[in-house]
């Protein structure tokens, strides 16, 4: 099969400390922050999220974004089970397409800091794309099977032109047609399910 797979929070899991990050540097700028860091998930992966929420302007938000938070990314440890489940994929023959919104807005070179990432942790792919904001058109292209992220936003939309969907989460659920699990061995199993046509 044809396996699609986000890099942060999927592969990896920085929203703590992207917040926190976030939450120092706009006090840092004497930005009104309140008294403690709060997730913020930036849902269309541009960044006006974290702008609203303390004010930045462009640069500032640019700043955090090209220096601060690809220093969170290139030091990130993937989440537990991603080898194990991603070397059993490969064994059982799946492509595997690694699909990031990384851009080249925020970053000088997305694919080399995704590909020097992904190296560096020794987690293998076949393909791997950048600049995928909104990854319904690649997937199509694609010809995905199954796609893992961490947004349900994406999840949903992936969903709607027949790609079965998997989110990572913090709690087990299903919204809108999408399953969420809290690892990746209960992911490897849920995507069995879909082999056998169990789901």
């Amino acid at each position: 099969m044809r396996i699609g797979i986000d890099i942060d929070n999927t592969l990896s899991d920085i929203k703590s400390e992207i917040s926190i990050a976030l939450y120092e540097y706009a006090k840092s700028l004497g930005k009104s922050v309140g008294d403690k860091p709060v997730y913020i998930e930036d849902v269309k992966d541009d960044g006006r999220i974290y702008q609203e929420k303390y004010n930045l302007n462009y640069e500032e938000l640019m700043y955090f974004m090209n220096v601060i938070q690809e220093k969170i990314m290139a030091n990130a440890t993937p989440r537990f089970g991603v080898h194990e489940v991603i070397n059993t994929l490969k064994a059982d023959k799946d492509i595997i397409y690694i699909i990031t919104a990384r851009d080249s807005e925020f970053h000088e070179d997305p694919y080399l800091l995704s590909k020097n990432w992904l190296e560096s942790n020794n987690i293998k792919y076949d393909k791997l794309i950048v600049n995928a904001r909104n990854k319904v058109p690649i997937c199509v292209k694609e010809k995905i099977d199954i796609f893992i992220d961490d947004k349900l936003s994406n999840c949903v939309s992936i969903g709607k032109v027949g790609v079965k969907t998997i989110r990572i989460g913090s709690s087990r659920s299903t919204h809108e047609g999408v399953e969420t699990f809290t690892s990746w061995l209960e992911i490897y199993d849920y995507i069995k399910k879909i082999k056998t046509g169990e789901v």
